[in-house]
């Protein structure tokens, strides 16, 4: 009789308690080669190759052996770059082929490309031609056909000629517009494919007919109910214990109307009731004319706003209110109100197209592993380059330094541990790039505990942060360079026509006279001049 052997590898599972008192052993004691060749030796001796047959290769003194087997894939057309997919869904390639797009946490499953709503309309938004992909893959292929026409045309006048395919640039407007599909484009692609019926339902011309329809209604509940006045604002927010954790249950509410009040009142109550804290000043003198003066926010040793101003009052009045669009999003649209009603503010509004590149981010929380793909793709900073920003305008970056210690946990995992003084934070990801990008997001959240959006960050630490700093520069170093335009025993030309340019600068930001007063010969005063 012929004996088979067969090797068994045991596995001893040991209690809490066990595995204290049990030695530590590292995972090199046996590699993992030697376990799949431990494995695979029973099946080589017995002849059993399994349903395909092994390919073998040799490298170096070991022989890989290998399957090979057919995969069917989507070729993929017409891919929107500006289209990203919501957090916590991956795509993957079903054995179909298909695309499927998967939500990691709940399992759940579905053909059709998942969008990011936000506070869009669910009824009236336009629908993305990716979440349709029959139709995107149509027009992908009309496209496809339409171009391979146009070139066998050109290719016919050329002659021969070598043909330098233009380069393309889109626009994000120009994307949504080709991108988008609106009711009556979705209604005409369905309509071959399903059935749809028509409802008779309440239809009223203005929202004051619908109004006046629902108190007819409900007349004595409505006029015995008691209601705020219009436009009026509240500010809730959780109270928070500076000795919780920060995923601690808040112990109670606050709420302020802000109408009528100051943006330093605003952000005293806020501070001192949510977050149990009191704010600091910093003022400085600065050497410019129009605003002699700038102060900085400072909360808990960390600096949030920072405004100029003709004197420390303004200064501290634009700090304040620069914190409170860090602190409270939602409190740009009062300020807006404000200024478009010409109340004082201590400093001017933020252009329209800086707010709307940041608005995207208000929506996206600071640990959100899109926000490396966001930032690159608006042009902001990254992760890791907003970090050492913060870490430069708040400790130094010399005095501590960021430690960064990769850990390989299995295959295609690794543990990223991120430690700057006496913070540390570990992130789980796929190679040293993302983990950095990632674990840097982490450490602001522990820095900045108090914010929750990434687009307060880029208000703190973005490229709208550090333009003025940057346009410093670049004057700076255009007088360096009006320098070597000088001449022997000749006066330099350049750094005059540069010194009366910035003297015709400051005349045109002084502030002028309101009024002046025009006398005769006599000293009689004949009239009064307005500016």
């Amino acid at each position: 009789n012929k004996l088979r052997v067969f090797h068994v590898l045991d596995e001893c599972v040991a209690s809490d308690n066990e595995e204290e008192r049990l030695p530590v052993t590292s995972d090199t004691d046996i590699s993992d080669d030697e376990i799949e060749a431990l494995l695979e030796e029973g099946l080589e001796k017995s002849g059993y190759k399994g349903k395909n047959e092994f390919s073998e290769i040799q490298e170096g003194d070991k022989t890989v052996r290998y399957t090979e087997k057919k995969v069917i894939t989507l070729e993929e057309l017409g891919h929107n770059h500006f289209d990203l997919l919501p957090e916590g869904w991956i795509m993957i390639t079903h054995k179909s082929g298909m695309p499927v797009y998967l939500h990691k946490s709940s399992r759940v499953c579905t053909f059709s490309r998942p969008y990011y709503l936000g506070q869009g309309s669910a009824r009236k938004h336009a629908v993305p031609l990716s979440a349709i992909p029959c139709l995107q893959y149509k027009r992908a292929l009309e496209e496809e056909k339409r171009l391979e026409k146009e070139e066998a045309e050109e290719s016919l006048n050329r002659n021969g000629e070598l043909y330098l395919r233009t380069a393309k640039i889109e626009t994000a407007e120009e994307n949504k517009a080709t991108q988008s599909l609106g009711p009556f484009t979705v209604q005409q692609y369905c309509k071959p494919l399903f059935r749809f019926k028509t409802e008779q339902r309440l239809h009223f011309f203005s929202w004051a007919d619908r109004r006046r329809y629902a108190k007819a209604k409900k007349l004595e509940k409505q006029q015995q109910r008691p209601t705020f006045p219009d436009g009026t604002k509240l500010i809730k927010f959780p109270i928070q214990n500076p000795d919780d954790g920060p995923n601690a249950k808040p112990k109670g509410e606050w709420i302020m109307n802000p109408d009528g009040k100051s943006y330093i009142c605003i952000l005293h109550q806020y501070v001192q009731h949510a977050l149990k804290k009191q704010p600091v000043y910093e003022f400085r003198a600065l050497e410019n004319p129009s605003t002699p003066y700038s102060a900085t926010v400072v909360i808990n040793g960390m600096k949030y706003g920072y405004g100029t101003g003709t004197s420390k009052k303004q200064a501290k009045l634009a700090a304040a209110k620069a914190s409170l669009e860090i602190l409270i999003p939602e409190m740009r649209e009062k300020i807006r109100c404000d200024s478009s009603q010409g109340k004082r503010s201590g400093v001017g509004v933020a252009s329209d197209d800086d707010e709307a590149s940041l608005s995207i981010f208000d929506e996206v929380k600071i640990e959100d592993p899109r926000v490396a793909e966001f930032c690159a793709k608006t042009t902001e900073p990254s992760p890791y380059s907003i970090l050492l920003t913060c870490l430069q305008r708040n400790f130094g970056l010399k005095d501590t330094p960021i430690d960064y210690k990769v850990n390989p946990l299995t295959r295609q995992v690794n543990e990223f541990t991120m430690t700057f003084g006496r913070h540390t934070v570990r992130i789980v990801c796929k190679n040293k790039k993302d983990g950095k990008q990632r674990a840097s997001q982490a450490m602001l959240q522990v820095l900045h505990p108090h914010i929750k959006s990434w687009g307060s960050l880029l208000r703190l630490y973005g490229n709208k942060s550090m333009r003025n700093v940057k346009e410093k520069k670049q004057e700076e170093q255009e007088i360096t360079m009006l320098q070597s335009k000088a001449s022997l025993n000749s006066p330099n030309y350049a750094i005059l026509e540069k010194l009366k340019a910035e003297m015709l600068k400051i005349q045109d930001e002084s502030v002028s006279c309101f009024f002046s007063f025009l006398f005769d010969s006599l000293f009689n005063l004949q009239s009064i001049q307005y500016h």
